[in-house]
């Protein structure tokens, strides 16, 4: 399942995926981003591509709902963690995976107007061949412009990558969806955010109802919503809450999300 090519993502084997013909040859995402924020999306760079990032592999994100492929990622990144909770692994793994695929898809669609083939059968994730940790993620092109609504531009995000992969993700390991939806959801949350603080509010306000609407369009259950609950500490600065812990302070060296924790423990 595990590739050094780029083939995957290409329409023939062996072939360069095709940038669009609408940003000037760019083979990553992030470039484009910076052409149209400047560096305040630097970040970005070399996280959505079109070509395989040096010391990377590949394998196609569709693999990763078969428990051998995934458990054989997670056992290699949890070398690092010896003896650890492996929920606590899974949970760390996705955190790394979520971020990246959220933050990009969001700023594509809110910065670019920019739909990018983002289900699961469209793309792959790039591997550290070290560590397993995800470091980007392979497209088969750098989407198309068009004029959506919210739901419908982050439904191929939600609904046909982030979905059917958490749901496979429970089934071969003690994680719930729950958790795994709040993982996505912290991310997505804070990009959302933070493109209405670095750019304009409405972009913020264009992106509530990803986490205010209790269904999608279609009638099924937005999973987002409720994942996070807006709060103020004794100081009365605001911050939000996870519904559900992401685990994480049970690693070593790696501790809690303060604030954000819904267990006491992992505020520390």
């Amino acid at each position: 399942m595990i590739s050094t090519a780029s083939s995957h993502a290409s329409p023939e084997k062996g072939a360069e995926p095709p940038a669009s013909d609408d940003v000037g040859g760019c083979r990553d995402l992030g470039e484009l981003l910076i052409q149209r924020g400047g560096e305040k999306y630097a970040f970005c760079r070399g996280k959505f591509v079109l070509d395989v990032p040096a010391g990377c592999e590949t394998v196609p994100c569709s693999a990763l709902c078969e428990a051998d492929c995934f458990n054989r990622i997670v056992d290699r990144y949890g070398a690092a963690f010896p003896n650890a909770d492996r929920r606590a692994v899974v949970s760390l793994w996705t955190l790394y995976y979520f971020s990246t695929l959220t933050i990009n898809t969001a700023l594509a669609w809110l910065e670019l107007r920019r739909l990018l083939p983002i289900s699961l059968d469209e793309t792959s994730v790039c591997l550290d061949r070290e560590t397993g940790v995800p470091m980007a993620f392979l497209v088969r092109s750098l989407g198309q412009r068009r004029e959506l609504g919210i739901h419908e531009a982050m439904h191929p995000l939600l609904r046909q990558h982030i979905e059917p992969l958490a749901s496979a993700i429970s089934a071969h390991t003690r994680i719930s969806t729950k958790l795994l939806w709040g993982n996505a959801a912290g991310y997505l949350d804070w990009i959302v955010e933070e493109a209405g603080r670095q750019s304009h509010p409405a972009l913020a306000a264009e992106g509530a109802p990803l986490f205010q609407d209790a269904v999608f369009p279609d009638g099924a259950k937005n999973p987002l919503c409720g994942t996070l609950r807006a709060m103020t500490d004794e100081n009365g600065v605001a911050f939000k809450r996870r519904k559900v812990c992401c685990l994480r302070y049970c690693l070593p060296a790696i501790g809690g999300c303060g604030q954000s924790c819904p267990l006491p423990e992992g505020r520390q």
